[in-house]
Formats: C-alpha cells, sequence, structure tokens
C-alpha cells in the first residue's frame, strides 16, 4: 500500500507531519451502504445509529449525517458533538452507564432515545424529567468479544440490568409516567461469526417476551448493539454482513410473531465496523536498536494507539516502499512504559530512520483514546474525500497543553 484514494502516503505524512490519523470518506460511506442494503433487504424497518465512541470527529459525524445515519452517544460531549455536527435529537440514541445527574441534563432531551443501564439511572433521571420514552440496557448474564476487554455483558461485565431484573425496572418506570418503551442489550465486541449475532437477537427477543409479558407493554424498538467486527490480521475471515442481516432478521420476525410484539423498529449501534477500515495510522521510524532483541522505535506510541498496550490487540503494519520481510523485530512507540509495544517479533523489512510505517484499520478507537500520557502530544488528523486531502483536526501545541493550567 502506497496510497490512500490514490493520494501517496508519503505526500501526507510531509504534507500534515507524523504521526498523523488519515481517514477514507468513500469507504465511510461504502461501508455504511453495504450494511444499510443488508438490512434493509431483510427488514426494512433498521435504523443504523453509528457508535460516537469509534471516532468522534466533528467532520467524520458529518459525513455520517450526510448519508442518513444516526448516532449512538455514551457521553454529553458526544451528544455536544453529535448536535454539532447537526444531528436532530430525534436522530440520537444515549446509551451511558453510571450517569451523574450532570450527565443525564446533558444528555436528555425529549427527542433523544435513551437506553438505560440500570435502574438507578432511572431513579436520577426522574429527578430532571420524566421521559415519553425509555429503554433498559438488559445484561443476559452472557456475553463475548474479540478480547476479554471487550466483553460487554455477563456475570462480570459492569453493563446493564440482569435480565431477572428487567421486569421490575420496566413495571417501575411504566409506574412513574413512561408511555413508550423500547429495549437494548451488547454483549461484545467485534464479532466476525454472522450466527452469533442472530444469537443474540434470539436472546434478547426472549428475554423481552418474559419481561413484558402482563405488564401490558408493546416495545416500540429492539436495539441489538452493535459489535460487528473487521478483520485486524491476514488469517481473519470478513465478516458475512449478508448473511448476518438475514439471519438477524429471521429469530427476529420470528420471536415477533411469537410474542405479538407486532413489526417493532430493529436498532442497532455499529462503530468499528463502520470506521476500523476507514482509518490509517502513519508514522515514522525514530530509532533502530540491536538490543537482546531488535528494537524499531516510531514516533507513535501507546498514547496514541493504545489497543495493543491495553487488549494485546493487532494491528496490521506496512512500510512504505518495502516488501521484503526479511528480519523480525518487536514495534515500539516512545512511552516510558515497557507495554509501550505494538507487536512482538513480527517479520518487518530491514528498518532505517525516516521510514514510513502505516497502521491499518486505525479509523477506530484510535485517536478518541488517544492521551497526553509523558506529555506527548495528540497527532493531527485528515479527511479524504473526492480525490482530496484536509485537516480535520490540527496537530496538538505545548501551548495548548499550557493554556489549562492556572498561571
Amino acid at each position: 500500500m502506497t496510497t490512500i484514494s490514490n493520494i501517496d502516503l508519503k505526500e501526507l505524512a510531509e504534507q500534515f507531519g507524523t504521526p498523523v490519523y488519515v481517514y477514507n470518506a468513500d469507504k465511510i460511506r461504502s461501508n455504511y451502504k453495504r450494511l444499510k442494503e443488508a438490512f434493509a433487504s431483510v427488514y426494512p424497518d433498521t435504523d443504523i445509529h453509528y457508535s460516537v465512541k469509534a471516532n468522534s470527529n466533528i467532520r467524520v459525524l458529518e459525513v455520517f449525517k450526510s448519508i442518513g445515519a444516526g448516532v449512538d452517544c455514551s457521553s454529553p460531549m458526544e451528544t455536544i458533538l453529535a448536535r454539532k455536527a447537526g444531528f436532530a435529537d430525534d436522530q440520537i440514541l444515549y446509551t451511558g452507564n453510571y450517569e451523574s445527574p450532570e450527565d443525564l441534563q446533558t444528555a436528555y432531551a425529549p427527542g433523544v432515545r435513551l437506553n438505560l443501564d440500570d435502574m438507578s439511572s432511572f431513579d436520577r433521571l426522574k429527578k430532571i424529567a420524566i421521559p415519553e420514552m425509555v429503554s433498559f440496557r438488559i445484561n443476559p448474564g452472557i456475553g463475548r468479544g474479540g478480547f476479554e476487554g471487550i466483553t460487554t455483558a455477563g456475570a462480570d461485565a459492569k453493563f446493564g440490568v440482569p435480565y431477572e431484573m428487567a421486569k421490575e425496572a420496566y413495571q417501575a418506570a411504566k409506574n412513574a409516567g413512561v408511555k413508550r418503551f423500547g429495549i437494548h442489550m451488547m454483549t461484545g465486541s467485534n464479532n466476525l461469526e454472522p450466527y452469533y449475532f442472530a444469537e443474540v437477537t434470539e436472546k434478547l427477543m426472549t428475554i423481552a417476551g418474559r419481561i413484558f409479558e402482563n405488564l401490558d407493554i408493546v416495545p416500540e424498538y429492539f436495539d441489538i448493539g452493535g459489535g460487528f467486527g473487521v478483520p485486524y490480521d491476514d488469517y481473519e475471515q470478513e465478516l458475512n454482513i449478508e448473511l448476518t442481516a438475514r439471519l438477524v432478521a429471521e429469530a427476529f420476525r420470528e420471536k415477533c410473531d411469537k410474542f405479538g410484539f407486532g413489526t417493532p423498529k430493529l436498532l442497532m449501534e455499529p462503530g468499528r465496523y463502520l470506521m476500523a477500515n476507514t482509518g490509517y495510522l502513519i508514522t515514522q521510524v525514530t530509532g533502530v536498536k540491536k538490543s537482546y532483541k531488535t528494537f524499531v522505535g516510531v514516533d507513535a506510541g501507546m498514547n496514541t494507539l493504545i489497543r495493543p498496550a491495553l487488549y494485546g490487540a493487532k494491528h496490521r503494519v506496512e512500510v512504505y516502499g518495502k516488501e521484503l520481510k526479511n528480519d523480525f523485530v518487536n514495534l515500539c512507540g516512545q512511552i516510558c512504559e515497557n507495554s509501550d509495544i505494538f507487536a512482538n517479533n513480527i517479520p518487518f523489512p530491514v528498518a532505517e530512520e525516516g521510514d514510513i510505517v502505516v497502521f491499518r484499520e486505525a479509523g477506530a478507537y484510535g485517536y478518541v483514546m488517544a492521551s497526553n500520557y509523558n506529555n506527548r502530544l495528540r497527532p493531527a488528523e485528515v479527511l479524504i474525500e473526492n480525490g482530496k486531502s484536509r485537516l480535520i483536526r490540527r496537530r496538538e501545541t505545548p501551548e495548548d497543553i499550557l493554556r489549562l493550567y492556572d498561571i
């Protein structure tokens, strides 16, 4: 790979400096189109809400607004960014957890759909307003993710109302004056198996059947969360999204018929599936060390892309202009932690200072998880659209950091 949407990587590095995140708007659109068409063909009343936590740059959000997506927000600031990008309140889902009263005050608006994480969340919300519609996030007691750290349901997960207690939560909300309801479940992230999503859907619907029995409630929407995976390694197979959609729709229709739910909306909150393979982190080699092992250091680090250090996650790596991989190296960053390793013992070209190294699948959970650890500055972000590149967030400067001090 020497180009992104026909723009040379070296030119991008020279124009914007390194490290720099680069996103391809055309790929965002094609990813969304494929997902939308897959589900619309089998269940037309499907709404896709892009998960803002995957990549919250306002210009990225504007791309999603332009193609008809909604958004799913997980914090008050994400709702602010979504509104700045042009999303109306009725296009926003809010799926928080352990929300403070201030969180709920900022996120709440009459049109926003709220997926509440616990009955205590509703108790805090009641002090602000009784919403017309409420949904609770259900913990079904099981979960699965691409890594242990991104499994979001089960006995050890911090998320959701235990399914055994969910009926009580809905009854309390109804008693408080809520008139309309949805239900939500998200059990894990980066799954590549179509049958997993059918299983999740069937589980949610079965739980819903038990919850709403005798409550005189027919939910208006079922939110199956996200979790649609992307390959991060050459051996992984791409998720067959068309088969996934068909299996989910079959399970959904069957349970709707069984429990008398009619034809409610089907909602989902993909983030990684829509963004990961649209993005690249471009870096440069800053040093090559022949120690007990060979270390190749780049001008990014766990402060820039934390997923490998946090989860043991992998990203495919390429070196500009070099294909022969006749060395084995540990690829690392500049942070003063021995966990600041992107990859151990990977095949690599003979590296030299100044070589351009590109991390693929970096469009999701990259910049949004960046930090100033070691007082390193966060990188720039660039969007490529219609064959042209533009800066959508400038590189941080020392003055940006100093501005926050009371001096």
